[in-house]
Formats: structure tokens, C-alpha cells, sequence
């Protein structure tokens, strides 16, 4: 029998192993290749941003709306938007109320007629995205639905780098994905008694490809030193449309320094969070050197509102002209958790939801006319109240505070939960801007039930 091979005598490893060198070096030429394509590829769209280069082009100032109905006064419009639910390529549409008179009227009593119509504008700014896809026949849905409305004027610039599968992964690589894509739109309005106002509307668009990581940039406070602060991820988005509105409205009272200006702030899921802080950053300069505008002049409603900050002063008057519709079977406004010390401002008011006095009475005229807007069911399913409710409850028990959640136990019981007694796609169902919508035309300001 022959003696064994000893260490010294075996051929190296890259020649026993041929193969698996080959592999390895292959990966590395991979690696090494598409960390300088994404580096290439992240400088020449900062590039092409800077020099306002795009497959679409769009105005960073304000443009006329072609073929806008100019109409005025009270008057109802067909506005189309887009579905999740609609698979077979149906035609979404629905009928909208507009009244000039709602800017002359006190924001803060709630106005039902002027949130529904808030609830289909809020679904349209993420109808926008499709029309600045590269190929894309989509309509310019945001355009459109507010030429039908009257408005003069928009700007849907922000959309120009936020649409796009590759514009998602570059912010991605790029650490720019603390924004959100918005419309700005302008409108001459009159009250029936003559009084007149121009009225800035600013739609916000929610969630959309890597701003999904924002929706979770909390922030921490002692990187401001600060006892607390907003949400970042909603922080930052709001701070971008407040220093637009800055200074299109320094344009605007530098021609006019007489005109009365309006607000109205809206927006769906992460467009709701940015409504809700950009509103209330608003609502604080009133108080300061260089307002916006009057407080009486602000006007906001959202919809499907995360929780927005730990400041303990959401509850103030000052606040009291912003409005956060929300579905009880809907899991993204319970997050982040309340017990972690977060809150939105202004008045919380929630739809119907099951085992509510109001919901079986409701209940089917919201399937009916989620089906005439979107022409299919509506797959959203109430009992889900229960385990939203559950999941809420056990997330809070095992993440007791925010810091917890960075930890790899934190991030393994949310998996875990998730994983066990609820179905994240079902449950995102009930989140849907079609629901809420729909919700909206059927009930009346009496079954909204306060928090």
C-alpha cells in the first residue's frame, strides 16, 4: 500500500479546481462590469437631469393645458385614471363634482364633495406615471383630468426622472430616492359673489419603484439634534414641493402683489404622507417672514395616510384644514406603528369598516360602483379588519420601539409575521385608490367616523 499524498505534494487549487477559478473570475469581470455601468449609467442621467435631457420632455414652469374647458362655477367632469384591478385593459373612468366656491369657504369644515373629487385626483397623479414611459401610448392622464376641471396651468416636471424601470434603479444606486413625482396646476377662480383667488393644486403620486425604500427612512432624531422629527422619506419630499411652491408663488406676488392665492394639497398612500407634512409645513409659515399664503387659504385632504411624525403637536388647531381619509382594512396607515410615537397631522376620519354600525348598509353600493368606475369586482376583502388589527397588535408586542426594528430580530419577527396569519397581497388590496374612491361616492360625511 503507498504512502498518502502529504499537503505539500497536491497540485494547487486552481489546477485541481479549473472550473471553479473559471466561475469565479467570470463573476468578478461580471461584478467589476456592472458596478462601472451603474457608475456610468448614474453620472450621465445626473448628467441629463441637469441639462433637462429626457425621452419626455417636460416644463419645470407651469404651461397652458391644451384644449382646457376653461368651465367655472359648480359643474360635474369625466375623469379617467388607471386600476390595478382592471387586468383586461378596461377603460377607468368615473364622474367628478367641481365647485370654484369651495376655495371661499372655511378649510376647516370638512367639504365631502371636494374630498371625493380629491380622492380621483390622488389616483390620477399615479395615473401620470404611465405617459413619461419610453414606448408608452398612455394618455397624459393628469393634464387631461385637470383641462376637464378648468385649470389653466401645470407642471408635471417631477414625473420626467421618476417613471421609468431605469430611472427606479438608478435613484436606487444614486441614494436619491427621498422623493416623490407631484403636479402642480393653476386655476383662476371666482366665488359666486365675485370674489376672486388663483388656486395652486398639487397632486401627489404614491409609492413608485425604489421610493419604496424612503417609505421606510424614518430618520433618527439625534442625527438633527432634535428631541424628534418627521419621517424622513416623507421629510425630504415635502421640503422639495414647499421650495417649488416657494418659488413659483414669489413669481406669482411679485406680477400681483394684490392676488389672493389658494391651496389645496392631496394625495394617496406615500403621496398622503407628503400632503399631509408639505400642508402642515404650510400651515407653520403662515406664522413666519414669507407665507405661502393665509391659513384660511390652505385646504388638504389625503388618503391611505402612513403615520408621519413623532412631533407631539399634530393634534393643534393650526392643523385643523388638513383631512386624513383612511380604510380600517387598509395596513398602511397603522404604519409606522403609533406605539412608536407616530402620528399624522391634522383630523384622522376613517372609512366604514366591517363590523362598523354603517358598513352592511354601505357595503355593496361601494362594490357597485368600484365595478361601474373600474369595470371589474372589487377584490378588496373588509374582514381583513381583523387581521390588520391582529397583525398590528403582535408587531407592536414584539417591536416594542423603533430601534427594535433595525435589529435582526426585528426584521425577522415582521417576516415572520407577515409570513403567518396574513396575506400581504390580499390584505394591499383594500389599499387601492379604486376603494377608496368608491367608498367616497357612496357614504356621506355622517359615516366617517372620527379617530
Amino acid at each position: 500500500m503507498g504512502e498518502s499524498m502529504s499537503a505539500s505534494d497536491k497540485p494547487p487549487f486552481r489546477k485541481r479546481h479549473p472550473w471553479f477559478v473559471r466561475i469565479a473570475a467570470a463573476m468578478l469581470v461580471l461584478a467589476l462590469g456592472f458596478s462601472a455601468y451603474i457608475a456610468v449609467a448614474v453620472r450621465n442621467r445626473l448628467e441629463q437631469e441637469r441639462l433637462g435631457l429626457a425621452t419626455i420632455e417636460a416644463p419645470a414652469a407651469a404651461t397652458p393645458i391644451e384644449g382646457s374647458s376653461k368651465r367655472s362655477g359648480a359643474f360635474t367632469a369625466e375623469i379617467e385614471f388607471t386600476s390595478m384591478a382592471a387586468t383586461e385593459g378596461q377603460r377607468v373612468a368615473t364622474e367628478v363634482s367641481w365647485d370654484d366656491d369651495w376655495f371661499f369657504q372655511d378649510p376647516t369644515a370638512y367639504n365631502h364633495e371636494l374630498a371625493t373629487t380629491c380622492s380621483v385626483l390622488s389616483a390620477v397623479a399615479n395615473a401620470e406615471s404611465s405617459y413619461y414611459q419610453e414606448g408608452s401610448d398612455a394618455p397624459a392622464y393628469m393634464e387631461n383630468a385637470l383641462g376637464a376641471l378648468g385649470f389653466e396651468e401645470i407642471s408635471t416636471a417631477s414625473y420626467q426622472y421618476r417613471s421609468e424601470v431605469f430611472d427606479e434603479v438608478i435613484d436606487f444606486f444614486a441614494g436619491t430616492d427621498d422623493v416623490v413625482a407631484y403636479s402642480v396646476a393653476t386655476k383662476h377662480v371666482t366665488s359666486s359673489t365675485g370674489e376672486e383667488k388663483v388656486l395652486y393644486l398639487v397632486s401627489i403620486r404614491g409609492s413608485y419603484g425604489a421610493e419604496w425604500l424612503s417609505d421606510f427612512n424614518m430618520g433618527d432624531a439625534a442625527d438633527y439634534d432634535m428631541d424628534a422629527i418627521d419621517h424622513e422619506g416623507f421629510m425630504r419630499a415635502a421640503d422639495e414641493i414647499i421650495e417649488d411652491l416657494s418659488t413659483r408663488l414669489t413669481e406669482e406676488y411679485s406680477e400681483n402683489p394684490d392676488v389672493q392665492v389658494a391651496l389645496l394639497f392631496t394625495g394617496h398612500s406615500r403621496g398622503a404622507a407628503t400632503a399631509n407634512l408639505a400642508a402642515s409645513y404650510a400651515d407653520d409659515m403662515t406664522s413666519g417672514l414669507r407665507p405661502l399664503t393665509t391659513l384660511e387659504n390652505i385646504y388638504c385632504y389625503t388618503f391611505a395616510t402612513p403615520e408621519v411624525t413623532k412631533f407631539d403637536n399634530t393634534g393643534e388647531a393650526l392643523y385643523n384644514n388638513i383631512f386624513n381619509i383612511m380604510n380600517p382594512s387598509d395596513l398602511v396607515p397603522r404604519l409606522p406603528l403609533a406605539s412608536w410615537g407616530y402620528a399624522r397631522y391634522g383630523r384622522d376620519l376613517w372609512l366604514p369598516g366591517y363590523g362598523d354600525a354603517t358598513f352592511n348598509d354601505r357595503y355593496a353600493d361601494m362594490q357597485a360602483a368600484f365595478e361601474e368606475n373600474v369595470g371589474a369586482e372589487c377584490p378588496y376583502v373588509p374582514e381583513d379588519r381583523a387581521q390588520v388589527d391582529a397583525f398590528i397588535e403582535k408587531l407592536g408586542e414584539q417591536i416594542p420601539t423603533q430601534d427594535d426594528l433595525v435589529s435582526a430580530g426585528g426584521i425577522a419577527s415582521l417576516i415572520q409575521d407577515f409570513a403567518v396569519g396574513l396575506d400581504p397581497v390580499r390584505v394591499l388590496y383594500g389599499h387601492y385608490p379604486g376603494v377608496y374612491i368608491a367608498w367616497m361616492q357612496v357614504i356621506d360625511a355622517d359615516d366617517l367616523r372620527s379617530s
